[in-house]
């Protein structure tokens, strides 16, 4: 510039678009005296100034000018546009004005994105450079703040630190301590792990003593407010542990004595008040197996605690002192329960040398009066009994955990109206089995399953002398077997009818009845094959022997020949299934040690599968087991379709029948039903299929005797038709401790390995010679899994196969 007294002037040699722009003169002295140009400098390269900013960072309310300025006065249409060519959110508020670019007014968050200045030259669209534009959200609330603990112990001497953290949506706000309105000193670091603008201002107190004890405050402030949080600081002179027992006023309580009915579920509980932590606490319980829960827990991360230990079903076991101690690393501290259980007086008379003594036992303790009888007659006592109430054996599980579980109401459990049934296609037959409120007959469905027309099948139905209970009931029956679902091992359901009439249930037909007759019917012809009397169904084929060879290496005597059949020993295993599944095939076919193992694994696998759903039986015993074709069995409960008032197999217990030879001690002695007494049932059960049917505990009365043998852990001997491995499966099954019985998974290996993996035709080789073998003792009929090799069935066989026609 050159000025002189009387004027001022501008000039360039080579002006750029960048010279675009309002020139203003006025006096130095009075700059409200001023005179201004506007000055286009032309570019057909650039229709737009520089901004002297593409990244603009504003609040949100704020204005703000996009420094775009036109440089051709000819131009035509200046506007603003997205980036993307879109237009600008619709409630946004600006002015375009070529001299000076354009204005927005009041951004908003909403506003955030990339736009372009934009004008038309000679009909032809140009765009500005992008501008990136971030609104910043105005701040609505105060900071978030929190702290890990809501109280604080320390000794005196001792480091206090406490951590407060805080969230902010800017940087824009503070963070104090303060106690008793004296601010306190803290250091402020920014939390790196944050999504937000988080900072940690840790205050630290160093040799507390008792004056700092108290609230201790940690604010957060910005322009919408202030929030707060408060700990409070406890000082002590030592370590301490303070127990304060926490007791249910369901109970009768006086002190750390409560008083509760048998069979009822005690809870003992203590808070803790400890510093420095607790390291260890154990409840010492009076000698008993009966099993208990504890558990311990720390309250808010603080110096609280609470032991708790439950009992469920308390008996006359549970009597006595439960000992509760915790320990920290300096000091340690104990309580004492008493727990007194009520119970019913049990009285003894014992008569020696002239005298009687009446022993009573029970809570409280029983007082004891004699009284003399005058008139002393003898009466013949009979016992009356209500008439039993059905209940589905079946229980689903919804919480175990050792001997602590819950059972589902099945009445909760909904039902599925796909399994509706119309009455007018069922054709009910003959009776299969009756009890005192129910009944199942066999019956005819058509159309049940699509790619049959006619289906054989079980119904269920309850008796018109039933009450509303065992209607229940049945319902009950109904939803749990459609909650487990279908398996080959277990008597399916197939369908319903809950309207219109009597409730029926449809299951699975199967032909041979239970597994516990079918035993016993075939017992003697079973016995016959061992000992070498050949007893074959009519117009079969079966193996003549004609030489007898010696096998060393499994130590049978058998019979065999080398140019035996492959084709007629596949007819022989289609035999057996077809005589099954024929309309009233009777399946004569004999037994033998292969059919006894694998009734023996399809039980274990469908009792697999019911665990597997959290469903445990209650009554597993061969009665319950069902055979179907082909020697399918099928696990099932009777239930209500069972005359237990005239079962031998169910004894009176208490106010109920209980099959007590097949139940677990925890069921006898603690009505305890879990996964793992089915497993001592099911052992009860293999004795039964490898002694073909007969009763356990053979020759042994229901008395006090035999609920003694059980507690001391006597076990059935061996049957005769056991070997080794299954009569080892059996003991493991009747280990007293539940936890040491094998799982039925367990169970499903380890009969699988006893059973032969041969191909379909060696292994019928396999059955027909085993139902002839000939041995000294009956315990060794059965082939070991390594005994019989397919290179020995095939180089030293000498049976011919004939047709007996």
């Amino acid at each position: 510039p050159r000025a002189t007294r009387a004027s001022s002037s501008f000039s360039t040699s080579r002006p750029t678009t960048e010279y675009t722009g309002t020139y203003r003169c006025s006096y130095k002295n009075q700059t409200d005296l001023y005179s201004e140009i506007h000055i286009y400098v032309k570019d057909s390269a650039k229709a737009f100034t520089t901004p002297q900013s593409l990244t603009i960072i504003q609040k949100e309310g704020s204005n703000y000018l996009l420094d775009c300025l036109v440089t051709n006065p000819e131009s035509a249409e200046f506007s603003l546009q997205m980036e993307n060519g879109s237009a600008v959110p619709s409630e946004m508020n600006y002015t375009a004005d070529p001299k000076r670019g354009i204005l927005i007014r009041n951004l908003q968050p909403s506003y955030s994105g990339d736009y372009v200045c934009t004008v038309k030259m000679n009909g032809i669209q140009e765009k500005s450079d992008v501008f990136q534009i971030t609104v910043i959200e105005q701040t609505q609330q105060p900071p978030a703040v929190s702290l890990p603990a809501n109280r604080y112990v320390r000794i005196v001497g001792e480091t206090l630190r406490i951590p407060c953290h805080t969230k902010n949506q800017d940087h824009s706000y503070n963070i104090t301590w303060s106690s008793s309105e004296k601010v306190l000193n803290s250091k402020t670091n920014r939390d790196k792990g944050c999504e937000h603008i988080c900072f940690i201002s840790l205050l630290t107190i160093h040799q507390v003593n008792m004056s700092d004890a108290g609230n201790l405050t940690c604010t957060g402030q910005n322009r919408a407010g202030k929030n707060f949080v408060t700990a409070v600081l406890k000082v002590v002179d030592k370590p301490y542990i303070q127990l304060k027992p926490i007791l249910s006023s369901e109970y009768k309580v006086n002190g750390t004595d409560i008083e509760v009915m048998q069979g009822d579920k005690v809870e003992l509980a203590v808070q803790i008040e400890a510093y420095p932590e607790v390291k260890q606490t154990c409840w010492k319980t009076p000698k008993s197996n009966h099993t208990h829960e504890e558990t311990f827990n720390r309250i808010n991360n603080s110096d609280n605690y609470m032991s708790t230990i439950v009992l469920r079903k308390v008996g006359a076991q549970d009597n006595g002192h439960y000992n509760f101690t915790a320990r920290s690393a300096s000091v340690n501290a104990s309580i004492i329960f008493t727990v007194h259980v009520y119970q019913k007086p049990n009285t003894l008379i014992k008569w020696e040398n002239g005298i009687a003594t009446c022993v009573a036992t029970g809570y409280p303790i029983p007082r004891i009066q004699w009284f003399q009888c005058e008139d002393v007659r003898l009466f013949d006592i009979t016992f009356s009994f209500k008439a039993h109430k059905y209940e589905i054996h079946w229980k689903i599980i919804e919480a175990n955990e050792g001997n602590n579980y819950t059972f589902i109401d099945p009445t909760q459990l909904p039902y599925d109206k796909k399994l509706e049934f119309p009455r007018n296609k069922l054709k009910l037959g003959q009776v299969l089995g009756a009890g005192a409120f129910g009944k199942v007959v066999q019956a005819t469905a058509y159309g049940l399953v699509k790619d049959e027309s006619v289906t054989r099948v079980a119904v269920k139905m309850l008796k018109p002398s039933a009450h509303f209970e065992e209607k229940e009931a049945l319902m009950s029956e109904l939803k749990i077997l459609n909650y487990i679902g279908p398996h080959e091992n277990i008597v399916n359901l197939l369908g319903a009818c809950t309207q219109g009439g009597p409730m029926l249930m449809i299951t699975e037909y199967c032909c041979h009845g239970d597994l516990l007759n079918f035993l016993r019917q075939r017992a003697e012809t079973f016995v016959n094959n061992v000992l070498g009397v050949q007893s074959f169904p009519e117009n079969s084929n079966l193996y003549k022997n004609v030489a007898v060879q010696k096998n060393h290496s499994s130590g049978m005597t058998y019979s065999g020949s080398e140019s035996y059949k492959d084709a007629q020993l596949t007819q022989m295993s289609k035999d057996i299934c077809q005589e099954s599944c024929n309309e009233g095939g009777k399946d004569a076919w004999p037994l033998d040690n292969i059919d006894l193992l694998k009734f023996s694994y399809q039980v274990a696998k469908g009792m697999d599968f019911l665990a597997s759903k959290n469903c445990i039986h209650r009554d597993l015993a061969a009665r319950n087991v069902l055979v179907a074709d082909c020697r399918v069995v099928k696990i099932c409960d009777f239930g209500l379709a069972r005359d237990i008032m005239n079962d031998l197999n169910y004894v009176v217990k208490g106010n109920a029948r209980l099959p007590v030879k097949w139940m677990s001690p925890e069921s006898i002695f603690e009505c305890l039903y879990t996964v793992q007494s089915d497993v001592w049932s099911y052992g009860v059960l293999l004795w039964e299929i490898l002694s073909l049917g007969m009763s356990p505990y053979p020759n042994v009365v229901i008395d006090a005797q035999f609920y003694k043998m059980i507690k001391d852990g006597y076990h059935m001997p061996q049957p005769d038709f056991a070997p080794h491995e299954m009569y080892t499966i059996m003991k493991m099954c009747w280990s007293l401790e539940p936890t040491q019985r094998p799982t039925f998974a367990n169970i499903r290996e380890l009969i699988a390995k006893l059973l032969p993996n041969q191909p379909s035709e060696v292994r019928h080789t396999v059955r027909t010679i085993s139902s002839v073998v000939k041995a000294s003792k009956m315990q060794s009929v059965f082939f070991k899994k390594d005994g019989l090799s397919d290179q020995t069935l095939s180089k030293e066989q000498s049976w011919i196969i004939s047709d007996v026609n």
